[in-house]
């Protein structure tokens, strides 16, 4: 496994978590990171296991991943990493999924579901989940109430910048946490 590597992957409908997919990938890069950004596809093949860092993020559909990012868990489950009893860890990667999500009816928890559903894959393959990421978008689908009438309010513009400066500090949060038991380098001593 290379030393600080670390990969994004996003799938997006109407490009509100690209948007926070960028600004991860940007925010490691700074952080002088090597990060491949990839939007995934039904062909995409991807091995978790030469990264460092794992990011994985999709909008919230009906409190779960949409249709193609749980086919995509699912085919890279059996590509052909054993799965055994205690899910023994891998050490020197971890996982961080992460969604956009409208949060009109019950806010946050709306996203809790999903977050935890993608972090059982990666969990199920020894590879630790140290957090989560949820940021708010509109949901361009939905009747006008509710991107302005639910729990947070107007949601027409988000992820906002300020959504996404929030996304940069947590993303630094997480490397200043793991640099003790990852090979991301001395930036964060």
């Amino acid at each position: 496994m290379a030393e600080k590597k670390s990969l994004t992957l996003y799938w997006t409908k109407n490009g509100n978590t690209e948007k926070v997919a960028r600004r991860i990938h940007e925010t490691l890069e700074k952080a002088g990171i090597d990060d491949s950004i990839l939007r995934m596809t039904k062909d995409l093949e991807v091995e978790y296991l030469d990264y460092n860092l794992v990011f994985l993020g999709a909008p919230v559909y009906e409190n779960l991943p949409p249709k193609p990012v749980i086919e995509f868990l699912k085919r890279h489950r059996k590509r052909g990493v054993e799965i055994v009893a205690s899910a023994p860890e891998k050490p020197g990667i971890v996982a961080i999924p992460y969604c956009t999500y409208g949060g009109g009816h019950t806010g946050y928890n709306e996203a809790l579901p999903m977050l935890k559903y993608i972090g059982q894959f990666f969990e199920h393959e020894g590879i630790r989940v140290v957090d989560d990421i949820a940021v708010p978008g509109i949901f361009p689908e939905a009747e006008p109430a509710y991107n302005t009438k639910g729990r947070f309010g107007i949601i027409t513009d988000r992820p906002s910048a300020q959504d996404l400066r929030e996304v940069e500090g947590r993303v630094l949060g997480i490397l200043r946490r793991l640099h003790r038991i990852l090979p991301l380098g001395d930036a964060f001593l």
